[in-house]
């Protein structure tokens, strides 16, 4: 082969190749233009599949045993040939050939093989074989065909670069077209140089119309600090990621909340900008924020419950109110009024920095409150300023919220809240404080049941006291000579228990008890209770049954029946030597043992028909006598020293207790 055949087979194979547009025309025209240009009966391109296997993509010419040689195995000292721009115009068979006889070129009729590599640099990219079935000395001088293998495997290796790439392009940019999210990138400048065709949907504005805009382009001012601050950290950590919620306007005027994560590829020399997935997370913001008031509603309501459960007049139900909206709902201004018999509003409770305040009146019909009260619906107002009805309580309120209480059906107040914002409530903060204002209603309720329940339970506990009275002032009656002694006694024996620590509730039964103490003797003949002289033995037998006569009387009566210690067992004696059981020592009820001495002492300084009031200094000689043996000793002693001590409150047993 002459040096200007080489020449030109090179120049022509260059301008051939250069021309291609793409890998597959690169490699079957080239294969072609090549297997022509050299006359060539059969021709083959392998391209590397791995390490040492190649596989053949392309051919020139039939032959039936062509399959055969599908995949090659390149040798590795080969390989380094051609890596290194080696090629080989020689006779087949060739003298070296070791490899298996199927694999032999003679069996496709082959006299001659022209081989050389494609390669990238170092990198061998494929090989190419050209069979001849004639003898072809003139190929001898082929040195060119290192320098076309290099430039064939350069080409073929950036073509197929730039086709993956392309292909990776259209597959990412169907993806994201595809997508209801946008994804963006953003260069060093915080210019937008690539959006997705989503942003059309998510935020009203064709992919073209953005680029060249900043990426912040939109964004809500509260907002605004935020995402840029994240952008500016993120741009100082390569590789870094960031997450961050915002409000963005759509072309449309709504706003949309959205969500975007950002990856820092400012460095990658492929990207070289801030790639930004965003997400439109509008009903999951409204969805969450819905939860969460709900949730709030719920404790709210659930508190306010477990509150006015413990409320037993109107202002500790409303103080509970005002307290947990406060707190819970963070409404700065908050007060429960009272409707009136004439129609004004009275504050019953109010937000805790102005609780200290006297109580607003507001007249009737008047501000919100009375449109409220008159209709009894709830009045929600965005921007009191808009409202000619708002009567002014702060200068800072723009909105108001008042709901009506009801008690029974019938408007009993309202519950007020006002805030320093417009819009700030709606139609659920509406359901929510409507919710607790029922609460309240029925709180009241049972307060106002309860105080009837109180004012009937004092009124019939009078009428009882009254009764017993009566009936005490009717024994005195029937025994002339003991006339004021169960008033008198009654009130000594209150105010010696209340002195001795005796619990108030039990001074209620003791009370009674000592009222009708011998009420029993209702049972016993006049001839034996009035007897001007001493009881034989007979009498007195009928006479000790007056205190089981009073217990089977008040037994039955259920309100009297704590009050039978007195009645039943005050003649019992410390000893075990009184009546009717032989009761000893603290067997014996402690009311029955303080009235014992009460009853003595008043019964020892009052005249009888049969002899004269003792002294005080010989009662007190008797007490002293029979401690120990009549009377329970601790009793006598507390007695004695409140003698000592002037009697405080005997007269009044309803006095203030002693010291």
């Amino acid at each position: 082969m002459t040096a200007d055949f080489a020449h030109s087979l090179l120049l022509d194979t260059t301008r051939f190749l250069l021309a291609q547009p793409d890998p597959d025309a690169l490699c079957h025209g080239g294969l072609a233009f090549l297997a022509g240009r050299l006359e060539a009966d059969l021709g083959m391109l392998h391209l590397r599949h791995s390490d040492q296997e190649y596989r053949l993509l392309s051919q020139v010419g039939e032959h039936p045993l062509m399959d055969v040689h599908h995949v090659q195995i390149m040798e590795p000292a080969w390989e380094a040939l051609l890596q290194a721009g080696a090629w080989i115009s020689a006779p087949v068979p060739s003298p070296d050939w070791t490899g298996p006889a199927e694999r032999s070129y003679t069996r496709l009729g082959a006299q001659h093989l022209v081989n050389f590599g494609l390669y990238n640099g170092p990198a061998l990219v494929g090989t190419v074989n050209l069979l001849f079935r004639t003898p072809r000395p003139d190929l001898g001088n082929l040195e060119v065909l290192g320098t076309v293998g290099a430039l064939w495997g350069t080409l073929l290796s950036r073509m197929r670069t730039q086709q993956d790439l392309a292909s990776r392009e259209a597959m990412l940019r169907t993806v994201t077209d595809q997508s209801t999210d946008v994804i963006s990138v953003v260069d060093e400048q915080g210019l937008i140089r690539y959006q997705s065709a989503a942003s059309s949907t998510l935020l009203g504005y064709p992919p073209e119309a953005l680029i060249g805009e900043r990426y912040d382009r939109g964004i809500h001012r509260d907002d605004l600090g935020a995402v840029n601050a994240a952008m500016t950290d993120l741009r100082r950590v390569p590789g870094g990621s960031a997450a961050v919620t915002f409000r963005v306007w759509h072309a449309a005027g709504q706003l949309v909340w959205l969500e975007a994560h950002a990856h820092n590829l400012l460095h990658d020399p492929a990207v070289q900008g801030v790639v930004i997935h965003v997400r439109n997370v509008t009903v999951a913001r409204t969805t969450q924020r819905h939860l969460e008031r709900r949730v709030q509603e719920l404790t709210l309501m659930h508190a306010t419950g477990q509150e006015l459960q413990r409320a037993r007049t109107e202002e500790d139900v409303a103080r509970h109110v005002v307290d947990l909206i406060e707190q819970r709902l963070a409404h700065p201004f908050v007060q429960v009024g009272k409707l009136e018999p004439d129609g004004s509003v009275v504050s019953v409770s109010r937000e805790a920095a102005r609780r200290h305040l006297p109580a607003a009146r507001l007249p009737p019909g008047q501000g919100l409150i009375g449109a409220c009260v008159s209709t009894g619906r709830s009045v929600l107002v965005p921007d009191v300023h808009q409202d000619s009805r708002y009567l002014g309580r702060h200068d800072s309120v723009r909105s108001e919220l008042v709901v009506p209480v009801h008690v029974s059906g019938v408007v009993w107040g309202v519950l007020n809240v006002e805030s320093e914002r417009v819009s700030a409530f709606d139609d659920e903060d509406r359901r929510a404080l409507e919710t607790v204002a029922s609460q309240a209603g029925t709180a009241l309720a049972n307060v106002a049941l309860l105080n009837e329940l109180r004012c009937s339970h004092d009124e019939l506990r009078a009428a009882y006291d009254e009764t017993i009275a009566g009936w005490a002032r009717a024994l005195d009656l029937r025994d002339r000579e003991t006339e004021g002694h169960s008033q008198r006694v009654t009130n000594l024996s209150v105010a010696l228990a209340r002195r001795m620590g005796v619990p108030e509730p039990q001074l209620v039964h003791l009370r009674r008890g000592a009222l009708l103490h011998d009420i029993g003797k209702m049972g016993i003949p006049d001839a034996i209770l009035l007897k001007p002289g001493p009881l034989d033995e007979a009498e007195w037998t009928v006479m000790k049954r007056h205190p089981v006569l009073a217990r089977d009387l008040l037994k039955a009566i259920g309100f009297l029946r704590p009050a039978l210690d007195i009645p039943y067992a005050h003649h019992e004696h410390w000893n075990g030597g009184g009546y009717p059981l032989g009761l000893r020592g603290e067997a014996i009820p402690l009311p029955a043992r303080i009235f014992a001495v009460i009853d003595v002492w008043d019964a020892l300084r009052s005249d009888r028909s049969y002899r004269r009031a003792w002294t005080e200094t010989q009662a007190r000689a008797h007490l002293k006598a029979q401690a120990g043996t009549q009377f329970d000793p601790l009793v006598v002693r507390a007695f004695l020293n409140w003698l000592d001590a002037g009697l405080p409150g005997a007269a009044q047993p309803d006095a203030e207790r002693p010291a």
